[in-house]
């Protein structure tokens, strides 16, 4: 196992700049990915992890020891790629047994070593098979068994499900994350994934640009995003922009289209972050390059964005207090649950409701109104 640091990492293709500055950590034993969309810098950041390729400045260590400047093969690290770069010519058994072949290692000890990460991915008695007789998850699993035969100090993974079906992909997810867990290593762990990086992950770094627009646990990132992108590219959230104001001793935010949502205070809200925090048992590096949970939540007076999770709104027949009146534009039945679009003078609102609750029967084109929990939001300056 290995703790991985990256200083003011930075990497340009000629001129360009892919990779600007990233400064993290990775513990050791940590599960941590790099999420963000095609040419963020992720696959880059990998690969100069990996020793693929060097950057133009800043330090890679594994333990505290610079390894930036050496060669791939002197790091000690597992790979599996996107498209698996297994040798088609060759076996299953062959394919796993070609790192240790490179290693030296004796026939006797690589029989050995081939037959338990074989049993680890669940491809017992599958050795003599060629390659390209594997289905895309099976030879996603033999890719994943010649990684960990060598025993590395870290494993990499680059986007090692996108080439998989929905069905696949969540089954293998979950074997990933088992065998890391299992094994005891540190993983870094690219994807575009926002689903698959929340669901295996203990950290996320959220990349822009080549950038890391926000560090943290998986739950604070989906519930507290610290900027806009974060907040739309973490999934399918409402994003409203209007003024908050103070009135009658609390903090309101407005729309344009007269929607009027009551806001908890900072201080209430900062209290409630904090309480969750030690309830959860945070480890302290948890924040410490990342954004502060609570501070997108803090709003501040004048124009700013509210964010909300399409789950969070509610469709009602009731003319209350921070609702919304609404026309239904769209409906996606997806089993448990039932997808809106309401149009609200113009302004789309999403929102996902349980199948079973009698109005998301509501059809297109029907009146409804739409609860806003202010408690539930978040208040995006920037």
């Amino acid at each position: 196992m290995a703790q991985v640091t990256l200083d003011r990492l930075t990497k340009h293709f000629d001129d360009t700049p892919v990779v600007k500055g990233i400064s993290l950590t990775v513990a050791d034993g940590e599960f941590f990915s790099l999420l963000g969309p095609s040419g963020c810098g992720k696959t880059t950041i990998l690969r100069m992890i990996a020793g693929f390729i060097f950057p133009t400045s800043g330090a890679v260590r594994f333990d505290g020891q610079d390894v930036t400047s050496l060669p791939a093969h002197r790091r000690n690290t597992g790979m599996v790629f996107q498209n698996y770069a297994l040798f088609p010519h060759m076996t299953v058994f062959e394919n796993v047994a070609f790192g240790l072949r490179t290693r030296k290692v004796a026939g006797p000890e690589i029989a050995d070593r081939v037959a338990r990460a074989l049993d680890l991915v669940g491809l017992t008695g599958l050795e003599r098979r060629p390659v390209p007789q594997l289905s895309g998850g099976q030879q996603q699993r033999v890719a994943l068994a010649r990684a960990v035969v060598i025993e590395p100090d870290l494993l990499l993974l680059d986007e090692p499900l996108s080439n998989l079906d929905t069905k696949l992909r969540e089954e293998t997810r979950d074997q990933i994350r088992e065998l890391q867990t299992k094994l005891g290593i540190t993983a870094v762990y690219v994807t575009h994934d926002q689903e698959e990086a929340l669901a295996v992950s203990d950290r996320i770094a959220v990349m822009e640009e080549g950038e890391c627009r926000q560090l943290d646990r998986p739950d604070v990132i989906y519930r507290r995003p610290a900027n806009r992108f974060v907040a739309a590219f973490m999934g399918n959230m409402n994003l409203w922009e209007g003024v908050v104001s103070s009135e009658r001793g609390g903090i309101v935010f407005r729309h344009e289209s007269g929607l009027t949502v009551p806001l908890p205070s900072p201080t209430a809200e900062a209290e409630s972050a904090d309480s969750a925090e030690h309830a959860e048992g945070a480890d302290p590096i948890a924040n410490a390059e990342g954004a502060d949970p609570t501070t997108s939540a803090q709003p501040s007076e004048g124009t700013v964005h509210l964010a909300l999770h399409p789950q969070a709104a509610r469709l009602t027949g009731d003319d209350a207090e921070s609702t919304v009146a609404g026309v239904v534009s769209t409906r996606r039945f997806k089993g448990a649950t039932v997808e809106f679009t309401i149009d609200a003078g113009g302004v789309p609102i999403q929102v996902v409701e349980n199948a079973e609750v009698p109005i998301a029967a509501s059809q297109p084109g029907d009146t409804v109104r739409v609860h806003i929990p202010g408690d539930q939001a978040v208040i995006l300056g920037d």
